[in-house]
C-alpha cells in the first residue's frame, strides 16, 4: 500500500513540475521607449541617426534620371550632379524598423546638361547603429543586439 501512495505521488509530483516547467511565457517586444534607450547607450554623444523617416519624403515610386541638374530646387539631391532620392527600408526585426536611404537617379553624372557615362554616379555610405532582434527570449522580452548598418546617406560622382 506504502509503495502505491509513494508511486501515487511521485507521478503527481512529476505533473506539478511538467506544468509548471512547460508553462510557456509568451515573449513581448520591448517598448520603443526602451529601445530607443538601448540604442542611445551605442550613440556618441549628440549624435542622432541620420536621415531619419519624418526629415525626408521618400518618393512613392521610384524616380529616374533626370534630363538635368534642376534650377529650380532648393534641395541639394535636386540640384547635384548626382541626383538622388529617398526611398523607406523597413525591417521588423530591426530598430529602428524605418529608416530612410539614398538611392542614385542616373548611372552617370549630370555635365552639360546631359548624363554622362564616363563618370559613375555612386551612393555614399555610413554606418548606422541599429539593434538587431536576436530571436532570445530573455525575462519575458525579446533580446536585441547592437550592430552596425551600412545606410546610403546621397549620391555623389566618381571616375571609374
Amino acid at each position: 500500500m506504502q509503495l502505491k501512495v509513494e508511486l501515487a505521488a511521485q507521478i503527481l509530483l512529476c505533473l506539478a513540475v511538467g506544468q509548471t516547467l512547460g508553462a510557456h511565457i509568451p515573449c513581448q517586444e520591448p517598448s520603443d521607449a526602451e529601445l530607443q534607450s538601448m540604442l542611445s547607450r551605442h550613440l556618441a554623444p549628440g549624435v542622432g541617426l541620420l536621415a531619419p523617416t519624418e526629415a525626408v519624403l521618400p518618393g512613392q515610386a521610384l524616380k529616374s534620371c533626370p534630363v538635368n541638374v534642376s534650377q529650380t530646387s532648393s534641395r541639394l539631391q535636386d540640384v547635384s550632379t548626382s541626383p538622388w532620392a529617398y526611398r523607406v527600408n523597413e525591417d521588423p526585426r530591426r530598430y529602428p524598423r524605418r529608416m530612410v536611404e539614398a538611392y542614385c537617379l542616373c548611372e552617370g553624372c549630370l555635365i552639360d546638361q546631359k548624363e554622362d557615362r564616363s563618370v559613375r554616379s555612386e551612393p555614399f555610405y555610413q554606418e548606422v547603429p541599429v539593434l538587431q532582434k536576436s530571436g532570445q527570449c530573455e525575462a519575458g522580452q525579446y533580446v536585441y543586439q547592437p550592430s552596425l548598418l551600412q545606410v546610403a546617406q546621397f549620391c555623389i560622382c566618381s571616375f571609374p
